[in-house]
């Protein structure tokens, strides 16, 4: 496949939808992971659900901290460290 018009390689596009999808990903992954294990100490605690909206907000904190590091902040360290 070769270059279209605007100059951008579709090898570059699909690496970087790649990349974004499995951003998303790990963001939907971090909330349900603390959801689950929110949910499984409300049931073992009995403290209904307390632990399970934490385990959400936990989650959701984790989720964007991943994708703030991988978006903005591994970008400059990537710049910084080239000579």
């Amino acid at each position: 496949m070769g270059r279209d018009g605007k100059g951008s390689d579709p090898g570059d596009i699909i690496r970087a939808s790649g990349q974004f999808m499995g951003l998303g990903l790990t963001f939907a992954l971090a909330v349900l992971l603390f959801l689950g294990i929110g949910a499984w100490l409300d049931s073992k605690l009995g403290t209904s659900p307390l632990l399970l909206v934490l385990g959400a907000f936990i989650g959701a904190a984790a989720g964007f901290y991943s994708l703030y590091y991988h978006t903005v902040i591994e970008p400059r360290q990537r710049k910084t460290d080239r000579p």
